[in-house]
């Protein structure tokens, strides 16, 4: 908004000046807001709970924010716009001459301000960037030269192929470790765990969720079925003395004590209570068997396996849809639990759910900017740039040492709303350019939109390059992904995007900018007029007065008006103004 306001004649009144810089950017904000904020809600439907709540509040966040800047922000407009107009000062608000009537040079830098009487046409436009003026005079110029449009090509048909090769590699997984900070005594544990104790890894509890007869010959030979089905996996180790399971531990004792395990429920129940678990080497088993308040019955159980130590990412998910797998084809029900499990859940469900989020958010930025966007092609171009940011963060990311992760994940979905703030506004801005050739077009639209695009890529990378350096590698992930997404959103829209939308001259449309006609006379009453751009009523005539010609009259107007004619913007507090011109 700053630079459609910077972009139009400060000679104009400030009602038109905001009107000319909403209709130039307003569409292109109403693109980004709602794509962005789109995004945010299709991410939220992930079954992953801290990816859930970060979406539907960066999403409200979108939307308040776009509200913000149409309304409050355009209000600061007009205030900043109506003290340039009066000609005041922008930090004491006081009356100031403007630069072109500086007394002195210190003047003209700490004091001028506002819009002198006699500007001319160029002269009343706000004066550029030297940023802006290396787009206009240097970029613009060098990345339409075909020797470097066709590097261009090369280079972007590279980075797709480092991309795309990036994303056969990515590792999947969020590893213990790496939640706690460098420099945390928990962090030294796990990672001495990893390679100090690698024989055996986290047990396993497998739960008799429901009330069974433990004393029925058939329930204890199926349980013992249910172990040994679970022992006889690669992932655990077989050997029963590393189960601890008190049913076979309980058999065992009945066989010792009463020389048979054929025993009555409530024989079996007294002898587990009373003897079995106030045994020494058997207390461990409390916490294993679940009493209803009487204590007569076993309402639920367990027995716990010893894992083997799995290390690949692959192993790991192969190793819990297998136990999760027996659990679910066993004769009793089962409940199965290991603390792994919360680790490895989430290599599951990662990869499908990033790429259903990617799959449906694209498409649904294809759909708005379709209908947004003046012509299809413009809706294409902004969804391919979608998909190749997207694939660049990805493939880069796996050789940055960056999982793919709830947190990652959380970035990629920050990712397409970032493609399309970059895409779509670069391609508005080559859709409304007067040029008439591709390169004309492009470099206008980088003229246009280049200044305010890098600021906003560099001012976010400035933003978080303080957690480059952060003790924690969620937080440098956060960093390197972010990094990579506003670094390759810069290049599509700044070096990309110009390169083929040239290509694509002929078949885009052209929707010309809003701008008011100058040479032409154009009545500009005050703002405390209401009659703008009417004839002057007749009691607002104070006298008439006949002209040298014959046949002309002139009128006075007691209300402040100016005229714009050939450049030049004429007071007529209280020239004499021909009837015929008003």
């Amino acid at each position: 908004m700053v630079a459609s306001w910077r972009h139009t004649d400060r000679r104009l009144a400030v009602e038109e000046r905001m009107g000319l810089a909403y209709s130039d950017a307003a569409v292109s904000i109403t693109i980004t807001s709602v794509t962005d904020a789109l995004a945010f809600c299709i991410g939220a439907i992930t079954p992953l709970p801290a990816v859930r709540i970060f979406c539907l509040y960066a999403g409200v966040a979108i939307i308040f924010d776009y509200l913000f800047q149409i309304t409050f922000f355009g209000a600061c407009m007009v205030y900043t716009g109506q003290r340039e107009a009066d000609g005041k000062h922008y930090l004491t608000c006081k009356k100031v001459l403007p630069k072109d009537e500086a007394p002195s040079a210190s003047y003209r830098i700490w004091c001028a301000g506002g819009v002198s009487t006699t500007v001319t046409a160029e002269e009343g436009k706000q004066s550029e960037q030297i940023i802006t003026q290396f787009f206009r005079k240097f970029y613009g110029p060098f990345i339409v030269n075909p020797v470097v449009k066709m590097l261009v090509v090369v280079l972007f048909t590279g980075y797709l192929c480092v991309a795309v090769w990036g994303c056969l590699h990515i590792q999947e997984g969020l590893q213990l470790k790496d939640i706690f900070a460098d420099d945390s005594f928990a962090r030294k544990y796990y990672q001495d765990q990893g390679e100090y104790f690698t024989e055996f890894g986290a047990a396993v509890s497998v739960v008799l969720d429901t009330n069974q007869n433990y004393w029925e010959k058939g329930i204890q030979n199926e349980i013992e079925h249910i172990t040994m089905d679970f022992e006889s996996s690669r992932f655990i180790h077989g050997e029963k003395q590393h189960t601890e399971s008190w049913v076979r531990d309980y058999l065992t004792f009945l066989s010792e004590t009463l020389n048979t395990t054929n025993v009555d429920q409530e024989l079996f129940v007294q002898l587990l209570r009373d003897e079995f678990l106030t045994r020494p080497e058997f207390q461990n088993y409390n916490k294993d068997i679940n009493f209803n308040c009487e204590k007569t019955e076993i309402e639920s159980s367990r027995f716990v396996l010893k894992s083997t130590e799995v290390v690949q990412s692959t192993d790991e998910m192969e190793f819990m849809s297998e136990m999760r797998h027996k659990a679910d084809s066993a004769s009793l029900s089962l409940t199965i639990f290991s603390p792994t499990f919360i680790f490895i859940e989430q290599y599951v469900i990662i990869v499908p759910n990033t790429i259903q989020a990617l799959l449906i958010a694209t498409g649904c930025m294809f759909i708005v900017a379709l209908f947004l966007m003046p012509h299809p092609v413009c809706a294409v171009m902004v969804t391919v740039c979608i998909v190749t940011i997207e694939t660049g963060v990805i493939g880069v990311m796996s050789l940055w040492n960056v999982k793919l992760d709830g947190i990652s994940m959380i970035n990629i979905i920050l990712c397409i709303g970032f493609s399309v703030d970059f895409s779509s506004h670069m391609t508005y801005a080559f859709i409304t350019s007067p040029g008439k050739t591709g390169n004309e077009r492009a470099m206008d639209a980088l003229h246009t939109l280049g200044t305010p695009i890098l600021q906003g890529g560099l001012s976010t990378i400035l933003g978080i390059s303080v957690l480059s350096s952060s003790p924690a590698y969620v937080f440098r992930a956060f960093f390197r992904t972010m990094f990579l997404v506003m670094l390759f959103g810069l290049f599509h829209s700044l070096v990309f995007l110009p390169v083929f939308l040239s290509f694509l001259n002929t078949i885009l449309p052209r929707k010309t900018r809003p701008t008011p006609e100058v040479g032409e006379i154009q009545i500009e009453p005050s703002r405390q007029a209401n009659n703008a751009y009417s004839p002057i009523p007749k009691d607002n005539v104070e006298d008439t007065q006949p002209l040298k010609n014959k046949g002309e009259h002139s009128s006075v107007c007691k209300e402040q008006v100016y005229i714009l004619y050939n450049d030049k913007r004429i007071s007529l507090d209280s020239v004499a103004i021909k009837e015929t011109v008003l």
